[in-house]
């Protein structure tokens, strides 16, 4: 739940003037990051990829945090960057469990790498937003809502994962020998 109040807030970036792009994207993906490495330790099983998904999250967040000279194209690079980390461990994780499980973290994983795919090919998201919104930081502009997407897909998925998840380890207890 709070990965989806996270996307609220992210959604609603815009709105605010006067933080420096490169800090708004970067500690909301450090807060992101940080719950998501909390929810995978939390896990018995899929915890390395959902450990990788959490981690690349905090360290591209704190990357923007702490460079002060990262400008648009840096911040760009990482958010695509970050995106397909994620959606790579995320793919990972689908291919290593069935039913529902699967498929939520194929969605989780769609969702990042065409984020990724959409930033890539340039798709103006931030004409859509500053038509919205009025003028704002470009950073912000660019990735509010790419943030909010994304973070709406994890906190979908975890809260979906949770119970599938735990069924899915009971029958894989119930099936081990040993």
């Amino acid at each position: 739940m709070l990965i989806i109040l996270l996307a609220f807030g992210a959604a609603l970036l815009p709105l605010e003037k006067g933080i420096e792009g490169r800090l708004v994207v970067g500690w909301l993906l450090v807060a992101a990051g940080a719950v998501e490495l909390g929810a995978a330790l939390a896990r018995r099983i899929h915890r390395p990829s959902a450990s990788v998904a959490g981690a690349a999250t905090v360290i591209a967040g704190l990357r923007l945090v702490l460079d002060p000279k990262a400008g648009f194209f840096p911040v760009l690079n990482l958010v695509i960057l970050w995106s397909v980390v994620r959606a790579a461990a995320l793919a990972f994780a689908a291919s290593r469990c069935r039913g529902s499980l699967q498929n939520w973290f194929i969605l989780a994983a769609a969702t990042d790498f065409l984020l990724a795919v959409l930033l890539l090919s340039g798709m103006p998201i931030a004409l859509v937003v500053w038509g919205l919104f009025g003028r704002t930081s470009e950073i912000v502009a660019t990735f509010a809502w790419v943030l909010a997407i994304s973070f709406v897909a994890t906190g979908a998925t975890l809260i979906a994962v949770a119970p599938a998840e735990a069924s899915e380890g009971r029958e894989k207890d119930a099936t081990d020998p040993t």
